[in-house]
Formats: C-alpha cells, sequence, structure tokens
C-alpha cells in the first residue's frame, strides 16, 4: 500500500552498470517522460558499487548532471542506456564539460569516493561503497540495485514503461489525465541496449 499524495515522490536507487537497474531504469524513462512535472523524480544510487572503478566515476557524473544540468539529464540517461557510451552521450546531448568536471571533482572530494576506493577504505565487503546517497540507503533498507521508492515507501513493480505507470500513478491522490496514457507493456532486456525481454520479474537484483 503506498500512501497516496498530490504529487508523488519517486526514488530509484540503482548501479549505474548493474543490468537490472538499466532494465527498470529504461521502463521508467517513458513515465518520467509522461508525467513530467506532476511528480518529484530522482535517481540515486546504492551505497556500493558491484562494477569497479568505472562505475564509480559514471555514478558521479549522473549525480552531477542530474543535480547542476537536470534539464540535459533524462535525454543523457536515454543515451547512456543504449550502449552505456558516457563520453559520447556527453556530447550528444551537451553537456557542459567544465562545469561537470567541476562537480564531480568537489563532489569526489566531498565524500572521498576516489580516495576511499584506491586506499580500501568503506568497503561493503570487496565493493567499494559510494555514499553520496547513504542516509537514504539506510532509511529505506536498500540491500540492492533497482530499488524503487514511492512516497518513502519500497515497492515492488514489474519493470515494464506501463507497470511503472500504473504503480507510480496509484500514489497519487487524485491521478492526473497522463495516468491514462498507454506507455510499452514490453519488458526492457536487462543491461544496455534497446532490445526487450519474455521474462517480467520484478525481484531479479544486483545485490
Amino acid at each position: 500500500d503506498i500512501p497516496k499524495t498530490e504529487k508523488p515522490n519517486v526514488e530509484l536507487f540503482v548501479m549505474s552498470h548493474c543490468p537490472y537497474g538499466t532494465q527498470i531504469e529504461k521502463g521508467i524513462l517513458p513515465v518520467v517522460n509522461a508525467l513530467g512535472d506532476k511528480i518529484d523524480f530522482e535517481l540515486k544510487f546504492v551505497d556500493y558499487a558491484m562494477h569497479g572503478e568505472v562505475e564509480l566515476k559514471e555514478q558521479l557524473a549522473q549525480y552531477c548532471i542530474q543535480e547542476e544540468q537536470n534539464d540535459k539529464f533524462i535525454p543523457y540517461l536515454e543515451c547512456f542506456l543504449t550502449a552505456g557510451d558516457s563520453a559520447s552521450c556527453l556530447s550528444q546531448v551537451d553537456i557542459n564539460q567544465n562545469n561537470l568536471n567541476s562537480c564531480v571533482t568537489e563532489t569526489d572530494n566531498e565524500f572521498k569516493v576516489t580516495e576511499n576506493f584506491q586506499n580500501n577504505i568503506g568497503f561493503s565487503g570487496s565493493y567499494p561503497g559510494f555514499n553520496i546517497h547513504k542516509e537514504d540507503n539506510d532509511k529505506y533498507g536498500v540491500a540492492g540495485s533497482p530499488t524503487l521508492v514511492i512516497n518513502e515507501t519500497v515497492v515492488q513493480s514489474a519493470r515494464d514503461a506501463q507497470s511503472l505507470l500504473t504503480t507510480i500513478c496509484g500514489a497519487f491522490e487524485e491521478a492526473p489525465a497522463e495516468c491514462s496514457e498507454t506507455l510499452p507493456s514490453t519488458t526492457p532486456a536487462p543491461g544496455f541496449g534497446t532490445g526487450t525481454t519474455a521474462s517480467a520479474s520484478a525481484t531479479a537484483a544486483c545485490n
């Protein structure tokens, strides 16, 4: 049971290179585009990274784009999810590289992401920590990628766009007209790319 609010708050916790995280991201982006400012959507990161230094760097970049160049964040993510090619996507959606570099450096210094990785500090087992959203991870008991939180409630949903629209629209006090839209009901394949899968598992995760 998801608490209902006038403007639902949707938080999606992922690891940027987790195939099941990218799967639900591909499903939820059409929903975010459809609902627009009718919801508060934020992509957040699990507080450990299972896919090495490349994931730490990508998550720092995504965090900064979302924070400082937010109007370009969804287009960047849509591009990144097709092939995982960050460099070409930064160029394609015209990210201000100087601003991004400055934010990444500042954020990395604040949370000691690279320093802790290099010095083997703050690991979760064999996986490096990523503590930018540590408090929220603890608050919701996030234990893997993906974890979907709506109005501060952890929820399970199938990962196709139509199912995610239905799930999120169930959190409105009064659902807007956009909730009547028809979105794709095929489940995106795990990983990068535009393929689909016949498997509709809502529980496969990186944990």
